[in-house]
């Protein structure tokens, strides 16, 4: 059997559980209870019923927090297209679509961003492309725009010259 060469300090495992106590998310939880284990010398054994994680994952996650410190334990999977603008090139999009509309730089001669425009401007200037819409109205929401229908006209309803007629013909009667 083979001694493990990985071992918490008294600092380290304070770090993690003040760090365990801080996290709502139960996946980093999970990574953080199995590396101050791990670190603390319990079986993998132990650890696995613990967590009801697999040994490669534990053993993963302390390597990742071997490399990295603790940062490494947080939520890391970005997934789909969250990946194909960085947070700072999120907000730098989001300042420009609050500070310039579609027709001041020519993109199209709307007053206000649709998803089209979006679409055109995020190639533009960033050279990415989403597979779907939803991830341009996602930007648009996350920018503090909200969505606008268009009003609805009923074919059925009358204008409202005809009903000021229409009821101007009943008080006459």
């Amino acid at each position: 059997m083979a001694t493990r060469k990985f071992h918490l300090s008294e600092e380290a495992v304070d770090e993690l559980k003040r760090a365990e106590k801080a996290t709502r998310k139960s996946s980093e939880l999970r990574r953080m209870q199995a590396v101050r284990l791990y670190g603390s010398g319990q079986a993998v054994k132990q650890i696995v019923e613990v967590t009801r994680m697999g040994t490669r994952s534990i053993l993963s996650c302390v390597a990742r927090y071997r490399e990295k410190g603790i940062d490494a334990l947080y939520e890391y999977q970005q997934k789909g297209n969250r990946r194909l603008l960085t947070d700072q090139q999120r907000r730098e999009l989001a300042g420009k679509l609050q500070q310039y509309r579609p027709v001041d730089l020519n993109i199209s001669q709307q007053e206000y961003w649709t998803v089209s425009d979006l679409v055109v401007a995020v190639e533009q200037w960033y050279g990415v492309v989403y597979k779907h819409s939803d991830s341009y109205i996602g930007i648009l929401h996350r920018s503090g725009f909200t969505f606008q229908r268009s009003t609805k006209v009923y074919r059925h309803k009358p204008s409202a010259a005809a009903l000021v007629e229409f009821e101007a013909q009943l008080e006459k009667k």
